[in-house]
């Protein structure tokens, strides 16, 4: 029945929809502050199969979830004044939440008449409203999820805190002082964090790429080669318009074997593939809005769980952390990317000018290359005119900081993903902060709540 349900929610249309006022109860469509008594049909056969609709008057784009009695089972997202019909059964609930975030909306939030905004099945043709003045409560430890209670008296609170402080803040309270803790001032300081030194100190870039460049057990095994550095001569850098006081690019032209590329394709594939988005704005808890990307037309995923129990997976993470000397807590996850016929992602920076977060700036880029591709797809630094050309098994390495100052940018590490012309590109990427990232990550101080 559940999956016949989702396979039904899937294919929600577009449909008519009326209040969902008091006044408009009588008339067969059910008011948010109505019991499920006052509005049941009770002729109404288990099994047959109720058109509802949704629509959205709130200013904010709002998600529609089923409750499917764990986090919530994604339908769509509507605009304002959009609706959307959908197919299903006696006793379903739905939620809405803000889109990009799973904070849920409540009528009246902020006074006395406070109520969350669940939608109950319990009739024919049933039609409900996101209200106008639909908002974020203004008490932000609330519990998001029906699954909250029980995940909290499993231990899910203290396995991950910085998730569950934001999603069931209230179920984790008596656990973590959850009350206190969902304000990330508080959440995400040095001293709760116990934030260790950081990788690189003035003057640690140059030397970790200075050590790269005249190793040659590292050109021996792993094909390295420089294109670009400070002091090209001497280092052998090969782009031509090097110049003295270039930033570092270089190339590890063989760095992963076939069963790494073969087990970062398959962690792809198990995590699952989708359109890649950008950070949008941070709510008052420090969760970070997905918005979709005019920049990027690939798709990607996160290398989590069961793609980081993976063998290749973690033998390509090893072998970065025993190259750069940088413990993996500083990394993110690997992200998995795809890129099919005509997608790219236009100019961008890794980093940004500066970061005060506890994670620090993203300080370096090792970007591995997961097939070789017929035409086009290349890496391409816009400022240097450099272009990086893909090859399976081939490991491109930027920094993104200064070597005399890492806690701030280096302006000229722009770059863009080139169309892909001919056949298909996959790629991987470790980005490797100043600071431990993971501890933060646990505590939800990345903006990232996956």
């Amino acid at each position: 029945m559940k999956m016949m349900l989702k396979r039904l929610l899937r294919l929600a249309s577009i449909a008519a929809l009326v209040s969902v006022s008091a006044a408009a109860a009588s008339a067969g469509e059910c008011a948010a502050d109505a019991s499920s008594e006052e509005c049941t049909e009770s002729d109404i056969p288990a099994d047959e199969e109720l058109n509802i609709s949704i629509e959205n008057r709130s200013p904010f784009r709002v998600d529609v979830y089923y409750d499917d009695g764990e986090y919530g089972s994604f339908i769509s997202t509507l605009e304002k004044d959009d609706t959307t019909g959908i197919n299903s059964y006696l006793g379903h609930t739905f939620f809405v939440t803000r889109h990009g975030v799973k904070e849920g909306l409540f009528a009246d939030p902020g006074t006395d008449h406070e109520k969350r905004l669940n939608f109950d099945v319990t009739q024919r043709e049933q039609a409900f409203v996101v209200p106008e003045n639909s908002g974020p409560s203004t008490n932000p430890c609330q519990d998001r999820f029906s699954i909250c209670k029980s995940q909290a008296k499993s231990g899910g609170c203290e396995r991950s805190p910085g998730w569950m402080i934001v999603h069931c803040c209230e179920s984790c309270d008596p656990y973590l002082n959850s009350s206190e803790l969902i304000d990330p001032k508080k959440r995400c300081s040095r001293e709760h964090l116990k934030t260790p030194e950081p990788a690189w100190k003035p003057g640690d870039l140059n030397k970790l790429f200075a050590k790269w460049a005249t190793d040659e057990e590292l050109k021996k095994t792993y094909g390295l080669q420089v294109i670009s550095s400070p002091e090209p001569e001497k280092y052998g850098a090969t782009w031509e318009n090097a110049e003295a006081g270039s930033p570092w690019v270089v190339v590890f032209d063989n760095f992963l074997d076939d069963k790494e590329v073969a087990d970062l394709i398959r962690g792809g594939e198990l995590e699952g593939y989708e359109r890649s988005t950008d950070q949008g704005a941070v709510s008052a808890t420090g969760e970070m809005e997905k918005v979709v990307s005019k920049t990027r037309t690939s798709s990607n995923a996160w290398c989590m769980t069961r793609c980081e129990r993976l063998p290749g997976v973690r033998s390509a993470s090893k072998k970065i952390e025993e190259v750069t000397g940088i413990p993996q807590v500083n990394y993110e996850s690997f992200q998995l990317l795809e890129y099919n016929k005509n997608q790219f992602y236009r100019s961008h920076h890794d980093s940004s000018v500066t970061d005060d977060t506890p994670a620090g700036h993203r300080i370096l880029t090792f970007f591995l290359y997961l097939t070789d591709v017929e035409e086009g797809g290349e890496t391409h630094f816009n400022k240097l005119g450099i272009s990086i050309k893909p090859k399976k098994g081939r490991a491109l390495v930027w920094p993104s900081v200064l070597d005399s100052d890492p806690n701030y940018w280096d302006k000229r590490m722009y770059h863009e993903a080139k169309d892909v012309l001919k056949g298909e590109k996959r790629a991987a990427n470790h980005w490797i902060h100043l600071n431990d990232y993971r501890t933060p990550n646990d505590w939800g101080c990345t903006g990232s709540f996956s």
